[in-house]
């Protein structure tokens, strides 16, 4: 892009200087999001970043960051900043013709979580099992599943698990659906699963967008607990008042299928002991005489 005619020529150096920054770090940027996603496939380089690795990245981003401060007298953040008042906004694409391809160009970051704790024993497939096992293959676009893309991080000299992946998802919708994973347990172990935020390890950004996504993701967990819960109680299955805010806030530290296979027995524990009373005579002290320690006994146990 050219600069715009109406600013002088010291601003239009300026300009290219400003364009160049903007350009390295969203290339950068938009790699670093890309091999994050890669499921461990061979990938033709398509440019330089391409071939980075994360620290030779860093050292890429500080070399530009450095240059165009050098060059400007400005620092990046300021740079950037006035880079942005005269930027020319991209015009929007026609999306009448050829549906699929702007589809496919719409997609420029994407949707990753970041999977932790892993076993070492952990496979690609083991881990794509564990994932299609709450995203059905009918929730993929075009029914297929195959664009659920894993990357198992190994060690570059022994070439074993380092007990970490990244997998990427086609669309925000089922990125959050993948989210309900977090604090199950595969192969062993009990396995973390978040929000990707992508960028550098050190990066002041990184650490904010990390925050503010382990906020959604816990307000996300806390309201699909709490519809759970919900559905119990409006099929009068569990009481409105039945369980307290401890078991209620316990519930939203585990699993959605922790917490859904213990509602699932703890509600044919009353039964059980309901119909042993009415038919067997037994005693009124069979019966629940405090579900919440019940229902956080057996979440201890499932877990």
């Amino acid at each position: 892009d050219e600069p715009p005619k109406l600013l002088s020529e010291e601003d239009q150096r300026k300009f290219q200087v400003a364009k160049q920054l903007h350009d390295t770090l969203a290339e950068l940027e938009n790699n670093a999001n890309i091999d994050a996603a890669q499921d461990g496939n061979n990938v033709t380089a398509s440019s330089p970043a391409s071939t980075m690795n994360a620290k030779e990245r860093r050292s890429a981003k500080r070399k530009a960051e450095a240059i165009a401060t050098e060059q400007t007298g400005c620092s990046p953040e300021e740079l950037l900043q006035w880079f942005k008042q005269y930027a020319p906004k991209q015009p929007k694409k026609n999306t009448s013709d050829n549906d699929e391809n702007n589809n496919d160009n719409k997609k420029k970051i994407p949707y990753i979580v970041f999977v932790g704790q892993l076993s070492y024993k952990t496979t690609l497939q083991s881990l794509r099992d564990h994932f299609l096992s709450i995203l059905s293959p009918a929730s993929f676009p075009n029914h297929d599943a195959s664009l659920l893309k894993i990357r198992l991080l190994t060690d570059p000299k022994t070439k074993t698990s380092r007990g970490m992946a990244f997998v990427e998802l086609p669309t925000p919708e089922l990125m959050y659906e993948s989210l309900k994973l977090h604090l199950t347990h595969l192969d062993g172990r009990r396995i973390n699963v978040e929000r990707s935020s992508g960028g550098g390890k050190h990066s002041s950004l990184k650490k904010s967008k990390i925050q503010t996504f382990r906020e959604k993701q816990s307000d996300y967990i806390s309201k699909t607990v709490d519809g759970i819960i919900e559905s119990f109680v409006k099929n009068g299955e569990v009481e409105e008042e039945e369980l307290d805010d401890g078991v209620r806030g316990l519930c939203k530290r585990h699993s959605v299928q922790v917490v859904e296979r213990a509602l699932r027995e703890f509600v044919e524990e009353k039964r059980s002991r309901k119909e042993r009373k009415e038919t067997l005579g037994e005693k009124e002290e069979e019966e629940l005489r405090n579900p919440s320690a019940f229902l956080t006994h057996m979440i201890g146990r499932i877990a």
